[in-house]
């Protein structure tokens, strides 16, 4: 255990990373005290006093306008940016289908996108017609291409591009500005999927440019599941359409159908949620920006990954493939399957995962882990990647293992 007192308190509200072995934040991170006790205390109000009238309204309210500040505070931007979403791919879907779509436009992004920001696209090209070019990157080139292509394939036809500033698959952390310059010169719209950037690497929406910035809450923010936020630029409102509509959409509306959409980025909510996980949300975010630091959480990650990343290089039977300019994502491809070293990575007590479509095994190395903890995650990585492991398997239990298992 670090001697460090503010990583020792910082802990104590972690109490899933003291259990050991937790190294896939990039899904879903460690819940933190502050979020759950807001889920709890915010929950046992509703049970007791209900959730009708206007004291009740006036809590909801509340809640939402402390979330929507923090997330403003988190990006650098103001809050009637900021739309309260359940997860990064709403707010990704939300500009992928509000964008007016005309025949012979096309969009832009890469085949190391998350789900959350390829698939919209996928439907795009399926039932508007819209080109799909997605830049081709392998995981471990040189990460400075990555940003080159992606400009080259924009051209005065492309309304929409789309990546992550940090990869889920590698760690990598993308460099915004030529590809923002790139598309903007052209006129087309950037969405940028921070789903592995927010709570692990400082953002700056208004120096980045973006036109949009979607995030999650449980991943490196360490906030309930079901939460996420959406930053839209003031000039994106004119450009992306309401697609889902709902009582949260609207400043005021008539019988027939007619209404006001609000003046600002709320307008891309639609109805009720669940008020116990905004005050979640709301709760982690302040712990974060008041207690842990956004620099000191981004620094410390990067060294702690970092530290891993050279334990492993070299290895024989292992490729690192993670780029020199990473956050805490770790991402190694084996000689022996990704299935299989996760496996054997559970069996000893590591969780971690692997990547689709790519054969590698990833593992998130957060600011709240200790050096000691992520010394042992490499020693059991390297372990787990031994061809020969199956047989230190059954040496250990006595019974050979199938190398079959799934993740």
């Amino acid at each position: 255990m670090s001697a460090d007192p503010q990583l020792t308190t910082l802990r104590a509200a972690l109490p899933v990373i003291a259990a050991g072995g937790y190294f896939n934040s990039g899904y879903t991170g460690p819940l933190c005290a502050p979020a759950h006790e807001a889920v709890v205390a915010t929950s046992a109000r509703e049970f007791g006093t209900g959730r009708m009238g206007a004291a009740a309204r006036a809590i909801r309210d509340a809640v939402q306008g402390s979330a929507r500040r923090r997330v403003a505070r988190l990006l650098g931007a103001a809050e009637d940016e900021v739309a309260l979403t359940h997860h990064t791919t709403d707010g990704m879907n939300v500009i992928a289908h509000g964008l007016d779509w005309r025949p012979g436009d096309n969009a832009v992004t890469t085949k190391v996108e998350h789900k959350g920001g390829l698939l919209p696209l996928g439907v795009l090209r399926d039932r508007r017609g819209v080109e799909l070019r997605t830049v081709d990157w392998t995981p471990g080139e040189p990460q400075r291409e990555l940003p080159r292509r992606l400009a080259a394939a924009i051209d005065g036809r492309t309304r929409l591009v789309v990546l992550s500033h940090v990869s889920y698959v590698d760690g990598g952390v993308l460099d915004l500005a030529p590809v923002i310059e790139a598309a903007h010169r052209h006129g087309a719209f950037v969405a940028v999927d921070g789903a592995q950037s927010a709570g692990v690497l400082p953002v700056d929406v208004r120096a980045l440019d973006a036109d949009a910035y979607a995030v999650s809450g449980q991943k490196w923010l360490c906030g309930p599941e079901g939460t996420g936020a959406l930053y839209l630029h003031p000039r994106g409102l004119d450009r992306v359409a309401q697609t889902w509509v709902g009582w949260a959409s609207v400043d005021t509306w008539e019988l027939d159908g007619h209404f006001v959409p609000n003046p600002d980025v709320s307008r891309y909510e639609v109805g009720t949620r669940g008020l116990p996980q905004i005050a979640g949300f709301a709760a982690a975010l302040s712990w974060h920006l008041e207690e842990v630091g956004t620099a000191w959480a981004a620094k410390r990650t990067a060294d702690l990954a970092e530290e891993a990343r050279q334990a492993l290089t070299g290895r024989p039977g292992l490729t690192v493939l993670t780029p020199d300019d990473h956050t805490g994502l770790l991402t190694v491809r084996t000689e022996v399957s990704a299935e299989t070293v996760v496996r054997r990575m559970a069996e000893r007590g590591f969780t971690v995962r692997t990547i689709q479509g790519y054969d590698c095994v990833r593992a998130c190395v957060g600011w709240f882990h200790t050096a000691d903890e992520v010394a042992a995650l490499t020693s059991a990585l390297l372990d787990a990647a031994a061809p020969d492991a199956a047989a230190l398997d059954a040496a250990s239990s006595g019974t050979a293992r199938p190398d079959t298992a799934g993740a």
